[in-house]
């Protein structure tokens, strides 16, 4: 068999199930994806929302788009595979309606949603039929999980049918509200979970039947080396910048950091944040900010192109992130990575990454007090800046290998698919 012949005889189709794509702030899906094509996948994006014009400023992001199947494109096309659906299999249909209605919970606003999600799940469907799309992996554990596994179940009303799904959970969000996320139904539902954790795999066994824990897979978010190289060291500045990445909510703690940044500037010491991102608690921090005082010490730029983030964290001091609840966000391996040192909260799976006095100092969540202090000692201290750095560094190396994460989820991509026969 020719090189050519194995690449072919191992080349695998998946079906991707998201809200957005693509989209600046999800640039780690965008990622795996190239990742796990360059390992002989070929992904089919089915995408709930249409990108903003704010995510298509590349001609990268536009054939991403052009690859892309939008479920909320058409209306005319949703209702029409919902009803080609129940009149085909009207039984069968009538009882995944009803297991839908059941998994909101007696919650009418969820009934609803479950049930505009069974539509979508619809036209899914029929896109993979079409597409001879045979596995659909949805990203997060809640509207693209529910789509794929509604999905899934139509594909297989067909005799002979083998459609099988999967869904990576990534933290907060997917745990924060069990009656709507429903992951107890869909991990005894799907062929694997893939989890970024092993907090986020301990929260799935939570909720979970022990029956089904062999089926979750802890595979950890990998980063572009290459993207984030490690800076030269540098002298700190004398009004240390600290940047933070990440979406503006409030379980992010921002109202924390800037907290913080009052009692540094109460203890003599003068630092500015840099807040990184977008979100519905904007107007919140800066309100807050001006309320401390400290409004001037606040650079607020909005959601940044992936390439510009990774020059403001190169440029940056001490990267800050004190959440209240995490997977492990990519902003902190990207910290580590170009040699920034780190203070994080010490909650979900940071510390698997962020170990304090070794990659990083954690601090609990929600103390001003402690993330000042931790900051302090960074500012004053460059000796344990430079063991930080390289700690940091080599951790991410270590455990956040994009090329060793997109490895992980073909094999394992392939492996089932490879265990099914076709209809």
């Amino acid at each position: 068999m020719s090189a050519d012949d194995a690449c072919v005889e191992s080349s695998f189709r998946v079906a991707y199930v998201l809200t957005h794509y693509p989209r600046v702030a999800l640039t780690y899906i965008a990622s795996e994806v190239d990742e796990v094509e360059r390992h002989g996948g070929r992904i089919s994006p089915i995408v709930m929302n249409m990108p903003v014009p704010e995510d298509l400023t590349t001609d990268e992001a536009r054939e991403r788009q052009q690859r892309s199947f939008y479920l909320k494109a058409s209306p005319v096309r949703i209702a029409g595979a919902l009803v080609a659906e129940s009149l085909a299999h009207p039984i069968k249909m009538a009882n995944l309606f009803f297991a839908a209605i059941k998994s909101a919970r007696s919650d009418l606003n969820l009934m609803a949603r479950r049930l505009v999600h069974l539509s979508y799940g619809a036209l899914a469907a029929r896109y993979c039929r079409e597409k001879r799309l045979r596995h659909l992996h949805a990203q997060f554990g809640l509207a693209p999980a529910t789509i794929a596994w509604f999905a899934c179940e139509i594909l297989n009303f067909r005799p002979g049918s083998d459609c099988t799904w999967s869904f990576t959970i990534h933290g907060f969000h997917d745990f924060v509200n069990e009656t709507e996320s429903r992951l107890d139904l869909k991990g005894a539902s799907a062929s694997f979970v893939i989890c970024i954790s092993d907090f986020t795999k301990s929260q799935l066994c939570r909720v979970t039947d022990p029956s089904h824990w062999d089926r979750f897979h802890v595979v950890r978010c990998g980063i572009d080396l290459a993207a984030f190289p490690l800076r030269r060291p540098r002298p700190i500045r004398d009004v240390p910048r600290i940047a933070i990445v990440g979406r503006l909510s409030p379980e992010k703690g921002h109202g924390i950091l800037l907290e913080a940044v009052r009692k540094l500037a109460d203890d003599n010491v003068a630092v500015e944040v840099e807040m990184i991102g977008d979100g519905p608690f904007a107007e919140a921090i800066r309100r807050q900010a001006t309320a401390l005082g400290i409004e001037n010490r606040v650079i607020m730029p909005g959601e940044l192109l992936p390439e510009e983030v990774a020059r403001r964290l190169a440029d940056a001091d001490i990267f800050c992130m004190a959440s209240f609840a995490e997977g492990l966000p990519i902003s902190i391996m990207e910290a580590m990575a170009v040699g920034v040192p780190v203070v994080s909260t010490w909650i979900g799976g940071i510390p698997e990454l962020a170990v304090n006095d070794a990659t990083a100092l954690t601090v609990p969540p929600g103390n001003s007090e402690a993330i000042a202090a931790a900051i302090k000692r960074l500012v004053t201290d460059a000796a344990l800046r430079e063991r930080l750095v390289a700690g940091g560094r080599a951790a991410v190396e270590r455990m956040h290998s994009r090329e060793a994460s997109g490895a992980q989820l073909a094999s394992m991509y392939r492996a089932l698919l490879a265990s099914r026969v076709p209809a």
